[in-house]
């Protein structure tokens, strides 16, 4: 007998997230290109070679972790794409909590875009984040491995806003795992 190390619920929504996926990365329709191989589409483009991309990642958003309340997030990052749609990049973040709690954390994680369509694409990255915890006078420090996949709609070249499902999974330290989704919004250059 062969156990699962999910529970059915979060069994079945990976599922449903790969299935989703799959059929968001599955064309259409056949499209030609364009002569001189440029496109002039909002979102195409996005993840060329020496591009820089700025965001903010959890500009909006829920949080949920393990046994504690609320939280606001910022997250600013920059990443350059190395290659065309392979990125590398560093996010800062502070976050305030409910009960006089703050963190003060810094990362590095790579990724890789994937332009679905002319205004859709989804950016997975992947990295690790050290993060230094303050609950009134006491303090910890965490390090993370964290995945985060954001699903971006292009408003017009150069700026897209996305939400963002992500996890983190604690390598080392005092924090917890954590889990939820943000929004992110950002521009490229």
């Amino acid at each position: 007998m062969m156990r699962h190390l999910l529970s059915p619920k979060v069994a079945k929504a990976v599922a449903a997230s790969a299935v989703g996926c799959a059929l968001l990365v599955l064309p259409a329709r056949a499209h030609a290109q364009d002569a001189s191989g440029a496109s002039n589409a909002l979102g195409q483009g996005f993840g060329d070679k020496g591009q820089l991309a700025i965001t903010n990642e959890g500009f909006f958003g829920f949080d949920k972790v393990n046994h504690a309340g609320w939280q606001l997030v910022l997250k600013p990052a920059v990443d350059y794409f190395v290659v065309p749609s392979v990125s590398a990049g560093v996010v800062a973040s502070y976050v305030a909590r409910s009960g006089d709690q703050s963190s003060v954390g810094i990362g590095a994680r790579a990724g890789f875009n994937l332009n679905v369509t002319p205004n859709i694409g989804v950016w997975p990255k992947a990295g690790i984040t050290y993060e230094h915890d303050k609950v009134g006078s006491a303090s910890a420090a965490t390090t993370w491995v964290t995945v985060v996949v954001p699903f971006l709609y292009h408003l017009m070249p150069h700026l897209f806003v996305g939400l963002s499902p992500y996890y983190n999974l604690k390598v080392a330290g005092d924090g917890d795992h954590s889990y939820g989704f943000s929004s992110v919004i950002g521009g490229w250059l």
